[in-house]
C-alpha cells in the first residue's frame, strides 16, 4: 500500500496596523486688487493642501482613496463661502472652491470630491499627496476697501496603505481616518481707486460788459470707491495772477474764479482747505461710488471790460485719496 503525504505550508502574513496621515493647509492669498478689479474681473489664487502618509510609493492597484468634503465656513452664502471684512459688515465677496483651474468641477458645502488611487497617481507616486485647490471670486460686488477673509473647514478621509498593496489588500499599515478638520483660510486686501472724472467745459456765452455775463453752474462727477475719502482739487489755470484766475485772448485777460456749490462765497483751489471733502459732496447716486460735486463759474464784474476777443483757459482736475 502506497501512503500519500500532502505537506502543508501555511503563509502568515505580517499582521496590519492603522496611522493617522498629517495634514496641513497654507493660506490662499489672492492678493491686493482695487475696489473696481474685484467688482469687475474674475480673481485667482490656489493653495497646496497637503496629505502626508509618509514616504512609500503609490499602487495603482490598491484601493488607497482621499476625499475631501466641504463641511463650513466662517462666512456662507448659499453653498459658497464668502470673504467680508468683519462678521458684523455688508460687503462681501462669494468665493468658488475648485478642483481644478478651470472651475469645471466646483466643492460646494455639503458636497465631496475623492481622489482614487489612479487619480492621486496623477499627482505623483508619493504617499505624500500634494493635493491643489483653486479659488475664484465672483464678479458684480460693490464693497469697500479692507482685508476680506474667511475659513473654510474641510473635513478629510482617506485609507492609505503603507504597506504592500496584495491582491487589493494592504500588507501593513493602513492610514486611516473618516473625517478629521483641515481648515484653510482665504484672503483678500481689497484697496481704493477712483476710476472716472467727469468735466464738462465752461462757457460764459458771450457779452459786451463784464457785468453782462450770467454765472454757470456745473457738475463735475467722480467715480471712487465705495466709501472711499479723497479730496478733488481745481488748478488755477493757465494764466493764474494774484489771487483768481484769467481766461486769455492774446496778451488779453478776463479774469473769473470757480467757487463750491451754488454760491460764490467758497473758493475751489488746488490746496488746503480750497480742495473740495468727498465727505461734503453735494450728492452721492445710488450706485454708491459716483459722488457730484455742483460748482459755480463767475465773470469778476470788479475788472475794466477788456478787449473783445475769444478768452481761453484750461484748469485741471485732480484727485488725492
Amino acid at each position: 500500500m502506497r501512503k500519500i503525504f500532502l505537506l502543508l505550508a501555511l503563509f502568515i502574513l505580517p499582521g496590519t496596523s492603522y496611522a493617522l496621515c498629517s495634514l496641513s493647509a497654507p493660506t490662499a492669498t489672492f492678493g491686493s486688487v482695487t475696489t473696481f478689479a474685484v467688482g469687475s474681473t474674475v480673481q485667482n489664487t490656489s493653495s497646496t493642501t497637503n496629505v502626508n502618509c509618509g514616504s512609500g510609493t503609490l499602487s495603482l492597484l490598491g484601493t488607497d482613496n482621499v476625499t475631501y468634503a466641504f463641511t463650513t465656513a466662517t462666512y456662507l452664502s448659499g453653498t459658497r463661502a464668502v470673504l467680508k471684512s468683519s462678521s458684523t459688515g455688508t460687503d462681501s465677496i462669494p468665493i468658488q472652491m475648485c478642483i481644478d483651474s478651470a472651475c469645471a468641477t466646483e466643492l460646494q458645502q455639503g458636497g465631496s470630491y475623492r481622489w482614487s488611487s489612479a487619480l492621486l497617481l496623477g499627482l505623483g507616486n508619493s504617499l505624500n499627496f500634494n493635493i491643489p485647490l483653486y479659488f475664484r471670486t465672483l464678479t458684480g460686488q460693490v464693497i469697500a476697501a479692507g482685508t476680506y477673509t474667511t475659513t473654510i473647514t474641510i473635513t478629510v478621509s482617506y485609507t492609505v496603505c503603507a504597506g504592500l498593496n496584495v491582491a487589493g489588500l494592504c500588507v501593513g499599515t493602513v492610514q486611516t481616518s473618516t473625517g478629521t478638520a483641515m481648515p484653510i483660510t482665504v484672503n483678500l486686501v481689497v484697496t481704493n481707486d477712483c476710476t472716472t472724472i467727469t468735466a464738462p467745459n465752461v462757457s460764459f456765452g458771450s457779452a459786451p460788459l463784464v457785468g453782462s455775463f450770467s454765472t454757470v453752474q456745473q457738475t463735475i462727477n467722480v467715480v471712487c470707491s465705495k466709501g472711499s475719502t479723497f479730496t478733488v482739487g481745481l488748478s488755477n489755470g493757465s494764466y493764474y495772477s494774484g489771487t483768481t484766475r484769467q481766461m486769455a485772448s492774446g496778451t488779453n485777460r478776463l479774469a473769473y474764479d470757480i467757487y463750491k456749490g451754488t454760491t460764490t462765497t467758497t473758493r475751489w483751489g488746488p490746496t488746503g482747505t480750497d480742495r473740495w471733502s468727498s465727505a461734503s459732496a453735494t450728492s452721492l447716486n445710488a450706485d454708491l461710488v459716483t459722488r457730484n460735486f455742483t460748482y459755480t463759474a463767475q465773470i469778476l464784474t470788479t475788472q475794466n471790460t477788456p478787449a473783445a476777443g475769444s478768452y481761453t483757459d484750461s484748469v485741471v482736475v485732480d484727485l488725492s485719496f
